[in-house]
């Protein structure tokens, strides 16, 4: 019994910290909305191509993580792609972050700015990442033990 509520620890921490990641994006999301408008208000219209990638990133990355839960969901927690692909698209957006901010990326190019939800989104990631981990562990372990 106790090993099952450590296996459901891990995968609610997980379902729990993806949501929470997603909000995060939203928000991000949002603020560069809110940037864009301003900006066009005051007439400056060359970001306008920027901010439109940027939310459509953000956007983006918030639903694949509210995916990701219901993938979790979905399969029970028993299936390893879940876990795998949220590994991969939270190093994913870490790297890009990271290449944000030091040799830059296609249309956005180098960001200077390093923002509180920035902080907390890779953070957020971080524990995604070593949760997935924690989780596959646990179904490779329990696989051995059924064929044990």
């Amino acid at each position: 019994m106790i090993k099952m509520n450590r296996n459901l620890l891990i995968v609610y921490a997980l379902c729990g910290i993806l949501v929470a990641t997603g909000i995060v994006y939203f928000l991000v999301a949002y603020g560069e909305y809110t940037d864009w408008v301003e900006l066009l208000n005051f007439g400056i219209h060359d970001e306008t191509t920027e901010k439109q990638v940027e939310i459509t990133l953000f956007i983006t990355s918030g639903l694949i993580y509210l995916g990701l839960v219901l993938w979790l969901i979905k399969t029970r927690f028993m299936k390893k792609s879940p876990y795998i692909a949220a590994i991969v698209v939270s190093v994913a957006l870490i790297i890009t972050y990271a290449a944000s901010r030091t040799v830059g990326v296609p249309i956005v190019g180098v960001e200077l700015y390093v923002g509180k939800l920035d902080v907390i989104s890779k953070i957020l990631q971080s524990v995604a990442i070593a949760l997935s981990f924690a989780g596959l562990y646990k179904i490779q372990k329990s696989i051995h033990t059924l064929r044990a």
